[in-house]
């Protein structure tokens, strides 16, 4: 037993003598240990500073990739105005600036007289007799090329025309002539059936090409409408007003939208001389 005991509890020779191939692999191990223990930390330590550096420099490439981002967006936006906005400027103001144009091509004047100014004359068997003569006359020194007349017509009339204009027969109920005039040179017309149309609120009537009358012109025009015969025909029977009747005249250039408001005071107007045209005799 003593010796049992003396192997574990021997002097330090024993112990040096006997032991030191443990204590030296002990000690190896030990400074593997160490040394792991240094490679694992300088390690973590490492992946710390990376994951430091990965957190830190994220926000940095994305705040540059939305900057990059937005200049390219913004950069492109402009160039889409540019392609898009600036050509469809260049291509509607001038349009617009025509649309606001003023279609009348001279100063009007308007006078309307006949049988039927202060109403018709309902005959025995129930027919209706008389008619309305329209005396235009204008001057000006716009240059112009095709120009037509037109006559706004009053809305207590709109349904009888509209009912004239399917049937088709203008000159049945219409006749006239005109001229423009510069002075040497004499542009004469007559109404024919294919020169009356109808867009539901203007007559318009289609005097043709001007084109050689230049300089100062004067223009002179007459329209006769046997209206008796046209509530007859129809048996329309037009509503009373409180306008007597008004109508507005004027020449203007067909390219451009009839548009009474900017025709203002170029065109001639008159009424009649009654509010209530079907007034029984």
């Amino acid at each position: 037993m003593y010796k049992g005991f003396k192997k574990y509890f021997s002097n330090g020779a024993d112990r040096k003598a006997g032991n030191y191939p443990v204590a030296k692999r002990n000690k190896r191990w030990l400074l593997a240990s160490a040394l792991m223990l240094v490679m694992f930390g300088a390690g973590v330590a490492q992946s710390h500073a990376s994951a430091k550096a990965a957190t830190v420099n994220a926000p940095r490439t994305e705040t540059t990739a939305k900057v990059t981002e937005g200049a390219n967006a913004q950069r492109y936006g402009l160039s889409w105005e540019a392609n898009t906005k600036t050509p469809d400027k260049e291509k509607t103001s001038p349009t617009q600036k025509n649309n606001l144009a003023n279609p009348a091509v001279e100063k009007g004047n308007l006078k309307i007289t006949g049988g039927a100014y202060n109403g018709l004359f309902k005959n025995g068997d129930g027919t209706y007799s008389g008619g309305l003569q329209f005396n235009y006359s204008g001057s000006g020194s716009n240059k112009y090329d095709f120009v037509n007349l037109v006559i706004r017509v009053p809305e207590p009339l709109r349904g009888l025309f509209k009912k004239i204009s399917e049937s088709g027969h203008w000159t049945k109920y219409f006749n006239g002539n005109g001229s423009i005039n510069n002075g040497p040179l004499d542009m004469m017309w007559t109404y024919t059936n294919e020169d009356f149309s109808y867009d539901g609120t203007n007559l318009i009537l289609h005097v043709g090409d001007a084109s050689l009358e230049y300089g100062n012109k004067t223009t002179t025009a007459f329209l006769n409408f046997n209206l008796g015969q046209a509530v007859t025909d129809f048996n329309e029977e037009i509503p009373d007003t409180t306008d007597y009747y008004l109508f507005k005249m004027a020449l203007v250039d067909p390219e451009k939208p009839i548009d009474w408001d900017l025709i203002g005071d170029y065109a001639g107007s008159a009424g009649l001389g009654t509010n209530h045209i079907m007034y029984l005799w």
